[in-house]
């Protein structure tokens, strides 16, 4: 009767070694495939969302959804897209946004003017976003939209503000969605480039979060999406940008950034 020959201690490790090589070249892909995969998802929120936009503007007489986030004390209106963290079948938003619960967080999305167009809360949070549960929504819509930092609003912007979607110029070059990460609690209010220059800026102000392998993501007013990948100063500065510490850029890639930025805030028509 033939005896069936095990594996020698030797050629069981050359075994280990040959799967351990394998899994060293398999796991970068794989973790390549599913950032991608979320990137993916992510851009399809936003296009989403964009396109929830611009029919609340289609629905309501050309006029723009607010760009804040209406939360009961003064700050923002009831026709804003999102609203702060709110109290789960109550009346009145959560003072304390810091320890809002997720709920709380999710049931401002639901009392935003967008969630009748996209009634899923998880289409408002990006996959990839890496806050740990200290927001939910991932996403800001610029101040020129509607917000009430620009110029007649009593705000020290002075970029000037729309309040109807046929005053935007350049829909396919105007981004309306940025993926923000604010450290209070939720994203409060509006995005801003820098509240005391706005598109004449050289200054970064609010955050822009990196959740996509040096990328970010925008949604535009035509109902694209694009990821764009940033420089390294550009990823250094958005470091100090979580304190408002308003960095300069100093380098040649750092400054194309920024102005990039700034070519894509949404202006209205001259």
């Amino acid at each position: 009767m033939r005896q069936t020959r095990a594996f020698t201690l030797i050629e069981l490790l050359v075994v280990i070694a040959i799967i351990a090589v394998l899994m060293g070249i398999l796991m970068p892909a794989l973790r390549k495939a599913r950032d991608a995969g979320k990137m993916i998802s992510c851009q399809s929120n936003q296009k989403n969302l964009t396109t929830a936009w611009y029919m609340y503007a289609i629905d309501n007489d050309d006029k723009l959804c607010g760009s804040w986030n209406y939360n009961a004390t003064g700050w923002g209106d009831p026709w804003d897209w999102v609203w702060a963290p709110w109290q789960v079948n109550g009346d009145s938003a959560i003072s304390d946004y810091a320890n809002a619960t997720q709920e709380e967080k999710q049931e401002g999305v639901r009392r935003g003017v967008l969630f009748k167009y996209v009634n899923d809360v998880d289409a408002y949070h990006c996959p990839s976003d890496q806050s740990a549960g200290r927001n939910f929504c991932s996403y800001s819509l610029p101040d020129s939209l509607n917000g009430k930092w620009g110029q007649g609003k009593g705000g020290n912007g002075i970029w000037p503000d729309m309040k109807n979607l046929s005053q935007l110029a350049n829909p396919s070059k105007s981004y309306v969605l940025v993926e923000e990460n604010d450290p209070r609690g939720y994203n409060i209010n509006s995005w801003v480039i820098n509240p005391s220059t706005g598109k004449n800026s050289t200054s970064w102000s609010d955050p822009i979060v990196v959740w996509h392998s040096s990328r970010s993501g925008f949604g535009f007013a035509d109902g694209h999406a694009e990821a764009w990948k940033w420089n390294i100063e550009t990823l250094k500065l958005f470091e100090d940008l979580s304190s408002w510490q308003q960095p300069t850029p100093q380098t040649d890639e750092g400054i194309y950034d920024l102005n990039r930025i700034l070519d894509g805030w949404p202006a209205p028509k001259r």
